[in-house]
């Protein structure tokens, strides 16, 4: 199916109230080991259908079924050998129209331990950049337009790509991370980011990522853990909805306790030394009921600690049997006087009025931002769980991303990254594959 972060976790309960609409659907079924339910739902599968198709392989022979299953079958057959529940036939490529849940329920062991199929890569919907997979269809939402897509529908080149790329940097000082571009895999119509801690630890080195003051790099120390952030090249990102499905780690396997993780989707501007704005979803190891928030805008530039008169971030628990390491899909809506979050298509947090308020106040951010999907281990057990209790390797996985602009936004995103302005791409270089990377520098904040 296709459906950073700071340093608070105060848990501050709102009521969740109805939201957006439900997650878009997918192509085919997710794909257990034997298809699961080979269509849409399959849930009654065509006129008769009393085998599942001739063999559940393809959803019926035009996809118009599902893969039927009949009165004795309902759920639509067994998929026969095809993994991903049957392709539904060549004139309905989602897997047939035969109920009213997208792609069925596919099953728990096809594609590793995600329960994916494998998707095949096909051109976005016009006006759409990205990576689309096949069959899918896209949610819409009321006052933002779809503008990108990244289903992970193959391996992306995150040396070439034109969208997204690799931090070579880290979550610091807070962070014992270290990122780089091997952390980060595509499989089954997915990301996966994965967290080790190497022997010997990761050496110190240079980083892009985050530079320090007026400089291109920074020195980064010996770190414990080694991960990824897959983000976008440039700030190139402003007004929009921003939606991720996502699940998070399962980080302590044989302990009965706590690790230590943030699996996040974020909007966050480099450098922040010449003006923070981040605004982003945390996925945190020691509240796994709960889903976290959290916005920065300094009222004054160049502020880069935590926390600061310019932030406000909370937590919100989630109830019903609730679990960040399941999928759910993620999202906020930030627009010039709010930002409003969501978890599976209901709101957890609005900040109506022009000031976000948790643990702190924050105006909205103004300023372009990169998208930042990353996955990290903190410094101590003084936020987010113990890291003694994490176990190695783990990782998150993303089924997609998202990026929907909103409609009354009239700058970014640039389709043209030429066209860019300069303290957008100022001292933000991501990674020193990046040769070709429009580095630019600040004429008043550092003159050259």
């Amino acid at each position: 199916m296709k459906f950073r972060a700071s340093l608070s976790t105060l848990g501050l309960a709102i009521a969740v109230a109805a939201g957006c609409s439900n997650p878009p659907s997918q192509p085919g079924s997710t794909g257990g080991t034997t298809g699961s339910t080979g269509g849409t739902t399959g849930s009654t599968g065509g006129t008769s259908g009393s085998t599942g198709g001739t063999s559940g392989s393809t959803g019926g022979t035009t996809g118009s079924t599902g893969g039927s299953g009949g009165d004795t079958t309902p759920t639509g057959g067994t998929g026969g050998t095809t993994p991903t529940g049957g392709s539904g036939g060549t004139t309905t490529p989602t897997g047939g129209t035969g109920g009213t849940a997208a792609g069925g329920t596919g099953g728990t062991a096809a594609g590793g331990t995600t329960g994916g199929g494998a998707e095949t890569e096909v051109a976005c919907p016009s006006g759409v950049v990205g990576h689309c997979s096949s069959g899918v269809t896209y949610d819409t939402h009321a006052g933002f337009t779809l503008a990108m897509v990244e289903d992970f529908p193959g391996n992306l080149d995150l040396d070439t790509d034109p969208i997204w790329t690799w931090s070579d940097g880290g979550p610091h000082p807070d962070g014992q991370t270290r990122f780089d571009k091997g952390s980060i895999t595509f499989a089954n119509g997915r990301m996966i980011i994965t967290a080790t801690s190497p022997a010997g630890g990761v050496a110190a080195g240079t980083s892009y990522a985050e530079s320090d003051k007026c400089k291109t790099t920074t020195s980064l120390g010996k770190l414990p853990v080694l991960s990824g952030e897959f983000r976008t090249k440039y700030n190139n990102y402003r007004y929009g909805r921003y939606e991720a499905k996502l699940k998070a780690p399962v980080e302590n396997t044989g302990k009965n306790a706590d690790g230590n993780f943030l699996a996040t989707l974020f909007a966050f501007r480099t450098p922040k030394w010449n003006y923070w704005n981040e605004i982003d979803i945390e996925l945190e190891a020691n509240i796994k009921g709960s889903v976290a928030y959290n916005t920065v805008n300094p009222a004054n530039t160049g502020n880069t600690a935590y926390p600061n008169s310019g932030h406000a971030a909370g937590s919100v628990p989630m109830g019903n049997g609730f679990n960040i390491q399941t999928d759910h899909v993620y999202a906020f809506e930030w627009t010039n006087n709010n930002i409003v979050w969501y978890v599976d298509g209901k709101m957890i947090k609005d900040c109506a009025g022009g000031t976000c308020k948790g643990d702190g106040n924050a105006s909205i951010p103004n300023k372009s931002a990169k998208i930042m999907l990353n996955l990290w281990v903190f410094n101590s057990a003084a936020a987010f769980g113990n890291p003694a209790n994490n176990t190695y390797p783990f990782h998150s996985e993303y089924d997609y991303f998202h990026f929907y602009k909103w409609d009354n936004e009239t700058t970014y995103p640039y389709s043209d990254v030429s066209k860019i302005p300069q303290d957008d791409l100022a001292f933000s270089q991501n990674n020193p594959s990046e040769t070709t990377y429009p580095q630019k520098t600040f004429t008043t904040t550092c003159p050259q």
